[in-house]
């Protein structure tokens, strides 16, 4: 499954930029960390009904030293489905808020990609090699080469967050449900 942004911007289900969920307004994560996006809780059966929401540390920099599992720059929450809060300052600066929906067909890349396996840019699956040495599976990607182009969105991020590249996450479900209740991210690649 590929989502991309869309307008209008929605404040349930997958949705992009602006106030975090209000479930999570609270969490010491966003002590930190600024929101990114919300995955919804239908997006794939290790969800268990759960969102997925990432962030990123504030003030991050692509040059920055926490580019390598399991000390990655970007954290992802697993918590119960919930509409955007109030506090818009908890949100990526110069990330727009747009919702987040379901690509049909064509050749158009997404933002996200949900799916058994990674589309690498590189080719090289050994960036996976430390994250999957400890049990983890792959999940989801955040690739940014589907930040919209010309049009309504064109203005939706007002740079790259990590060097036109994409972020990997994994996970590891339960044994007996198949469900994931914690998420990392595992690795840049550029």
């Amino acid at each position: 499954m590929l989502l991309a942004p869309e307008l209008p911007d929605r404040q349930h289900g997958a949705r992009l930029g602006g106030a975090a969920p209000a479930v999570i307004e609270h969490h010491p994560l966003l002590l930190t960390h600024r929101y990114v996006l919300t995955l919804p809780a239908d997006v794939a059966p290790w969800t268990g009904g759960s969102e997925v929401s990432v962030f990123l540390r504030d003030g991050f920099d692509i040059g920055d030293e926490d580019l390598e599992y399991p000390n990655m720059a970007m954290r992802a929450l697993v918590h119960e489905p919930s509409p955007r809060g109030a506090h818009t300052q908890l949100g990526w600066p110069g990330l727009r808020s747009a919702a987040l929906a379901p690509l049909a067909g064509g050749s158009a890349p997404g933002l996200v990609r949900i799916s058994d396996e990674p589309a690498l840019i590189q080719g090289d699956p050994s960036y996976a090699d430390a994250v999957l040495a400890d049990g983890h599976q792959f999940l989801f990607q955040i690739d940014e080469e589907g930040w919209p182009g010309d049009g309504p969105l064109e203005d939706v991020v007002d740079e790259y967050l990590w060097g036109y590249g994409s972020v990997y996450f994994y996970g590891t479900p339960d044994p007996s449900a198949g469900i994931v209740r914690q998420i990392v991210a595992g690795f840049i690649d550029f």
